[in-house]
């Protein structure tokens, strides 16, 4: 694929990326404080889903009208059976593991996004996207409290191995998801995209969690929370996406959405009261450092591109003016 979109349409996608990562991140402590209330994760994921389809829902019917076909909508529900995939094997990972290991494991999908687009198109990622990559995957062992659990003693180097198939497993699948999103139905409105995806994702844990369709939960108790997790796990990330795998590539949407682990250590501060250690906050700053240097690249580009027409004009101007 040959990615030709505008400088405004690249930051418009930077921006979504960043903010669609950030919006997972502050998800994690947002699930933690709904199920302090006494509601289960299955649950709690059941109706961050049907939350976002109701929502994206009346979008879609107000304003953006779908116009797809059978094959573009089976198409997008498969898209959206990945992040539901990815959701449940991740809380899954995290009952076997510690919080660390697995968010370590689960992050391992930034090289993997970048290793597909790179295969997929047989074009080698830049120095830039490489290097980015490789710090982020660094910064995470920091910025996810292992190194802290290692050196502390909480943690231990030994693995739980169903809970690392998990933690791959959710690796994987949100690589998948966040690379087909860029593949899938683009010419359709983001908003209409995820609106498939959050039904996908809907009728999935109907089959996962049957008792919270069936009156084995409280609803109407979960529901503020549920809408919370819906807009902050569902509508905001997903839409931000889909807008920006629409003007960029996977790999540099993947490093970009990186900013869920920064994010998720402020909101844990901000909104849970854990303490973060100077560790996971060396963490941080790599994790943001190679956010920076994933966007190197277009900064060049513009720079060189503001450079030449600065010149073109220069020789313009010289070309037509009078002599003395």
């Amino acid at each position: 694929m040959a990615w030709t979109a505008s400088g405004t349409a690249k930051v418009i996608g930077s921006l979504a990326a960043f903010f669609a990562g950030a919006s997972f991140g502050l998800g994690g402590a947002a699930s933690q404080i709904v199920g302090a209330q006494g509601f289960s994760i299955m649950h709690i994921t059941a109706i961050q889903y049907v939350c976002a389809a109701v929502i994206l829902g009346v979008l879609v019917l107000v304003k953006y009208r779908p116009h797809m076909n059978a094959k573009e909508v089976a198409s997008l529900c498969g898209v959206g059976a990945l992040s539901v995939l990815s959701n449940l094997s991740y809380y899954l990972a995290i009952d076997l593991l510690s919080v660390g290991q697995a968010v370590a494991i689960q992050f391992q999908y930034v090289w993997i996004v970048v290793a597909i687009q790179s295969v997929v198109e047989r074009k080698r990622p830049s120095a830039w996207i490489i290097a980015a990559t490789v710090l982020v995957l660094f910064g995470t062992l920091f910025g996810s409290g292992l190194v802290d659990e290692v050196m502390t003693g909480a943690g231990s180097l030994s693995f739980d191995p169903l809970g690392i198939v998990f933690a791959v497993l959710c690796a994987c699948c949100y690589a998948g998801f966040i690379y087909l999103n860029g593949r899938v139905a683009t010419e359709h409105q983001p908003v209409t995209r995820t609106f498939f995806m959050m039904v996908a994702g809907s009728v999935i844990m109907a089959f996962v969690a049957p008792d919270f369709y069936t009156g084995g939960c409280d609803v109407v108790g979960l529901l503020p929370g549920g809408i919370v997790m819906g807009l902050v796990m569902g509508v905001i990330p997903c839409v931000g996406l889909a807008m920006a795998t629409k003007r960029l590539p996977g790999g540099i949407v993947a490093i970009l959405s990186a900013s869920e682990l920064p994010v998720a250590v402020l909101a844990g501060c901000l909104l849970l009261g854990e303490q973060a250690t100077p560790l996971t906050i060396f963490g941080v700053v790599v994790i943001c450092v190679s956010i920076v240097l994933s966007q190197m690249e277009e900064l060049k580009a513009t720079r060189a591109g503001a450079v030449g027409d600065a010149s073109g004009g220069a020789l313009a101007d010289a070309a037509t003016s009078p002599k003395a």
